[in-house]
């Protein structure tokens, strides 16, 4: 007799809905994306980063992890400035829902 066993299915990323605003920390106007605190590291991190950029055009992105007791970011470039210049507590939020695609919110060039 043959057993089997519950496959995942293959290719699918899981579905995932986060808080995300847009802030600015030392003059620079950025996205910022609240996220499970395994996720603020380099490979998953980075494949988050690369799936919210298109609800951020033109933006730099940064994942947060924050708790009682500490607070972490990842990104693309150095964010540990940027994070001590900003109060998470009152960042203005929005639900993204990763698997619904972003709204067109490009504006025409000329």
């Amino acid at each position: 007799m043959h057993r089997h066993r519950a496959r995942r299915a293959q290719g699918k990323r899981p579905h995932l809905k986060l808080r995300a605003g847009i802030v600015s920390a030392r003059g620079v106007r950025l996205g910022l994306a609240f996220v499970p605190s395994h996720l603020v590291l380099a490979g998953a991190g980075d494949v988050l980063l690369a799936r919210l950029s298109p609800y951020f055009p033109g933006l730099p992105v940064m994942l947060v992890s924050s708790s009682a007791t500490e607070r972490r970011a990842y990104a693309s470039f150095d964010s540990a400035p940027l994070l001590a210049d900003i109060d998470l507590a009152n960042v203005a939020t929005h639900e993204v829902d990763l698997d619904v695609a972003p709204p067109d919110t490009r504006e025409v060039p000329f």
